[in-house]
């Protein structure tokens, strides 16, 4: 090895400085690889005959010299092939496979019993799998090569720049920056990669590997035997089982755990051959890896997802919007159902996940407003089992204050059967039952002939309600009325006050009706619907002072990005219940009707656990509205004196006066609840001298003067502009866990405070302004995991000469159930490392091919003698992310569930693109991402590539999506926090991802594009350019 460091450029007399372009047409063969001396090799290929499968090989085996820290034959990956002449796609699985002794005790520190943590798995031996890169060239040349060329002939190049040495760009250098500790730690690698003293070269250092070409020599010679036996396999073993650490020098700052690998590990590994995975959207044939990647399958059902919105006609940000929620529930099934197909003995729902049924089930989930926190993966098992099994309507996420399906009641049966209704009919010609466990409702020709049903739940301001029906005929003029937010019976068929819907037996118009004290029935709006004798669905949303309506057949997919009818309207602000009634208007009717129901849900949008308005009189306590239990006093033994808790002006009032520990605290009358949110109105009343006020949820009884057992609290105070987000546990003192700033004040404002599995938010906004966006501040903290309730306390801290007293005021409080209620997950930047090409000939095959070490720079040990860096591909495969029995579980010779994507797109037979990148999980969205640029939104595919990223696999607490510093300056970053995405900026500077895609044109032209920027740019060449 060589390392030459030179000023500024390379020295023009030994090699040129590399030109590439990230985008070439024209026609023949093409290439598009992270480096254009890969790239270069593909297309030298491509000259002498070679075929795309002999062209990938060359290129793969450039960038193992050129991107060492990436990819290379010390790790794994997937080949996917189009054979043209056999008009079929394949893949090549050969993904690091764990030795036999691996299990779930493999890295579990035998002194202390706990994981070791991620910086000794990464550096280990035990992390490191049997490498599949050799054998799967082997088995691709041998089987699919175009049999013009060797494989001699296809290693060349590569053999060539180890020995003659490349450039070392600011890409490379970055890599080997970012590691150098790592780096570091081996004697074999600091060899190869870095200066004696562990320095890092210098950008446009030549960078020589005589071991690496002499290893790709024997690979040459005697094909894949060399490598999975004999000498090479006992060094392989060796470096695993005993890495070459470094003796001298500084500590090494991590433990180097060593592995248990045996030769017959390698001698026994296969490369198993799949048809690629398929899925059709919109027209386009798409194509990717099965498990033991999760690429092929968790892109094949977001695309089934996305293709039940119109994605290309919808405003962008509302397209965005969909695609951030569905990738948050694709990642959900792809963490809870993949992995590896050869060790794992029971099934997996792969054809569940790929049902268009179960994409509609999905889509169920999927709300308007961006999910905040992780979600659960959904069931595709019952879709597994029967691919043609139609998803059902789901209520909406909240509380089930009304389900009713009339299922196993016979024929005749009243309503009120169950208790959920109260019903009843005009006279005895009217009936309202049971008919073919439906509900049956039918009146005579008379005017005003009706009959009508009364839901037995809580009132509730917010409610949804989803319900199928239909018309038994369309004469008269019967009116079938759902009402919400209604507060019992009026009229016939009007409550005094509520909202519905009216669907008429008459006319194609539907009618939103309103009523108001006991006045008559109001059209508030009208639309046009296409009557049916057919089951329909409908959902009527009453939510603040939003109305809205969808209506659909049943049977069809519901337009869940639309809805039929929406309008605002504040007359009606109560909360009610939820009332049906059939009545005909009509003077003309020859005979009587009827309407039939089924599936009635209603849905607390908002359940409230707890709330106090404090209305009652002044001076009257807590105590006597059932809601609470109070204490005040001065420090532990003056209870009663120095303090009040009172009502006040219909508002919760806490005074203290001047004395050292004064307090005055209240205990809610509520259940416990483990994930829950306070909503509450304040104000100080005075900023003067050291009170506080403290809300605690998820808290069990006071154990000081202002603090629980156990809990988690927000503390405002009188004299900082600070509020602090407290922790409590095992009757401990509060902990600060976060300081915030915030402006005090004496105005009334609004505090949103939520605790949701291992997280705390807050927010905290001027009352009459409008809530922000942002919460103000967050964290994650698991020390407190029982339920409990809200205690609210006030406290004076310090007292004595110049403290006056003061107070707080509070108001309009509720709290919330979360578990009742679905928000919803994004992650960090990842430090995984992987590397994609594409290639392509002139008769018509093609080859993505994705292979990686995992962490960039593997495990960070070079075999000795032979140039290749090792992986680490079992890093992750502890009990604590994937426990035994679980498809990822560890166990031995498992091949680690991965995100690798290397992806075909076909129309009508004929090849669209093939594309792939590296990045870890990233790689699933930045694929989509640019699929779903270049097929729905009209990109060019080089456009679709530069676009801004945004990856969310619902690995953040917060519910944020990672995205590229770019991705906050497009038109839509405002809107879309406007629904509630919340985002984290990625501190990566080489961004997220690096494409690398062939596109086909038409007139037999042909468009390679790697990336402009990313990580460094990558190279696009073609056979034959155009001029």
């Amino acid at each position: 090895m060589t390392l030459a460091s030179f000023a500024g450029t390379a020295s023009a007399d030994r090699l040129p400085w590399y030109s590439q372009s990230p985008t070439a047409t024209g026609s023949g063969g093409a290439a598009a690889t992270e480096h254009p001396l890969a790239t270069q090799a593909a297309i030298t290929i491509l000259n002498a005959g070679g075929n795309a499968v002999d062209a990938a090989v060359a290129a793969s085996a450039v960038q193992g010299v050129v991107r060492p820290f990436s990819g290379g034959i010390g790790g794994g990956g997937y080949m996917q092939i189009y054979l043209a002449d056999d008009d079929r796609v394949l893949v090549l699985d050969h993904r690091s496979s764990a030795p036999a002794s691996f299990d779930e005790e493999t890295f579990i520190d035998p002194v202390s019993g706990e994981e070791y943590d991620e910086a000794v798995r990464n550096n280990s031996g035990a992390a490191v799998g049997v490498p599949g890169v050799v054998k799967a060239w082997e088995k691709a040349v041998t089987l699919y090569g175009s049999g013009a060329v060797t494989l001699a002939q296809i290693l060349q190049p590569a053999i060539d720049v180890a020995e003659d040495g490349f450039y070392a760009d600011a890409n490379y250098i970055r890599e080997v920056t970012e590691n150098q500790e790592r780096l570091c730690a081996f004697t074999s690698t600091i060899a190869i990669y870095l200066n004696s003293d562990c320095s890092v070269p210098a950008i446009g250092s030549l960078v020589t590997n005589q071991d690496l070409a002499d290893m790709y020599q024997l690979i040459a010679t005697s094909g894949s035997s060399a490598f999975y036996s004999g000498a090479v396999a006992s060094a392989i073993v060796a470096t695993v089982n005993s890495p070459p650490v470094r003796t001298t020098g500084t500590p090494i700052p991590f433990y180097v755990q060593p592995g248990n690998m045996l030769t017959s590990d390698l001698s026994s590994y296969t490369v198993p051959e799949y048809a690629a995975l398929h899925v059709n959207y919109r027209g386009y044939d798409v194509y990717g890896p099965p498990p033991s990647s999760s690429g092929g399958t968790t892109i094949g059902e977001m695309l089934n997802v996305l293709e039940g919105y119109p994605m290309a006609s919808l405003p962008r940000e509302q397209a965005l919007h969909y695609y951030l929620e569905t990738s948050r529930r694709a990642f959900a099934d792809r963490s809870a159902y993949l992995g590896d197909p050869l060790t794992y003995a029971n099934p997996m729902p792969v054809d569940g996940l790929l049902s268009e049924n179960y994409a509609e089930h999905v889509r169920q989930h999927i709300q308007d407003r961006g999910t905040q926190r992780f979600v659960a993966a959904s069931d595709p098992w019952p879709f597994d089992a029967n691919p043609l099994l139609k998803a059902k309507p789901l209520p909406a996420d909240g509380a089930g204050a009304v389900t009713f399906d009339f299922t196993g009641l016979s024929n005749g049966a009243a309503w009120d059967t169950g208790g959920q209704f109260v019903s009843e009919t005009r006279t005895s010609s009217e009936s309202i039952e049971v008919l073919d466990e439906s509900g049956d409702m039918q009146i005579t020709s008379t005017q005003f002939s009706y009959v009508r049903a009364a839901a037995q739940m809580d009132a509730a301001p917010d409610t949804e309600l989803l319900v199928r029906f239909k018309p038994d005929s369309l004469t008269g003029d019967r009116r079938l009325r759902f009402w919400l937010r209604a507060d019992g019976w009026n009229a016939t068929t009007s409550p005094f006050n509520g909202y519905a819907v009216e669907i008429s037996s008459s006319s194609d118009t539907v009618r939103i009706i309103r009523t108001r004290n006991g006045n008559a029935v109001f059209a508030l709006a009208s639309f046009t619907h296409a009557r049916s004798l057919d089951w329909q669905w409908l959902r009527f949303r009453v939510e603040g002072d939003q109305l809205s309506v969808r209506l659909w057949d049943d049977g069809d997919n519901e337009p869940r990005h639309t809805w039929t009818h929406t309008m605002q309207d504040t007359t009606v602000t109560a909360g009610g219940g939820f009332l049906t009634a059939l009545i005909e208007l009509g003077t003309t009717a020859t005979s009587g009707g009827g309407f039939r129901i089924d599936d009635m849900f209603v849905t607390d949008l908002k359940p409230v656990a707890f709330a106090s308005n404090f209305t009652a009189a002044n001076g009257a306590t807590w105590d006597s509205t059932g809601q609470f239990t109070t204490q005040f006093g001065t420090g532990n033994s003056n209870p009663g004196v120095g303090a009040s808790i009172d009502v006040q002006a219909n508002a919760g009032h806490l005074y203290l006066d001047k004395t050292q520990f004064a307090y005055a605290r209240a205990t809610a009358n509520m259940a416990s609840l483990t994930n829950s949110e306070l909503l509450v109105r304040f104000r100080m009343n005075d900023l003067t001298d050291d009170r506080s006020l403290r809300f605690w949820l998820r808290a069990d009884s006071w154990n000081s003067l202002g603090s629980p057992h156990n809990g988690y609290g927000i503390e405002i105070q009188s004299d900082l502009d600070e509020v602090r987000m407290f922790r409590v546990r095992q009757s401990n003192g509060a902990f600060a866990l976060r300081t915030l700033t915030h402006t005090r004040t004496t105005a009334w404002q609004w505090l949103r405070f939520r605790v949701e599995g291992a997280t705390m938010k807050v927010r905290i906004w001027a009352d009459g302004s409008p809530e922000p966006l942002s919460w103000l501040g967050e964290l994650s903290n698991a020390d407190v995991t029982a339920p409990g309730k809200l205690l609210i306390g006030a406290l004076e801290s310090t007292g004595g000469t110049g403290v006056t007293g003061g107070s707080f005021d509070i108001d309009d409080l509720a709290v919330y159930d979360l578990d009742v209620m679905e928000s919803g997950g994004g992650g960090g930047d990842d430090g995984s490392s992987t590397i994609h090409l594409t290639t392509a000939d002139g008769d018509g095959n093609i080859v993505a091919y994705t292979h990686t070490l995992n962490s960039i720079g593997g495990n960070g040990a070079v075999v000795p003698g032979y140039g290749f860096i090792l992986n680490n591909e079992l890093n992750t495969r502890v009990p604590s992310k994937s426990p035994v029995g679980h498809p990822n579980g560890p166990r031995p010779g498992m091949r680690p569930l991965s995100s690798m994507s290397p992806t075909m797109v076909f129309q009508n037979g004929n090849p669209v693109l093939a594309i792939g990148s590296p990045g870890g999980e990233t790689i699933i969205t930045t694929v989509l991402q640019v699929l779903l640029n270049r097929l729905d939104f009209g990109m060019s595919l080089p456009v679709a590539v530069e676009a801004p990223r945004a990856t969310q696999r619902n690995t953040s607490a917060f519910g944020h999506t990672l995205v590229e510093p770019e991705f906050a300056l497009i038109p839509e970053y405002d809107d879309l926090l406007e629904r509630g995405q919340l985002f984290d900026i990625s501190g990566l500077t080489y961004g997220t991802g690096a494409v690398n895609a062939v596109e086909f044109l038409p007139n037999n032209k042909v468009r390679a594009v790697s990336e402009a920027w990313r990580r460094g740019g990558g190279s696009a060449m073609v056979q034959t350019p155009d001029p």
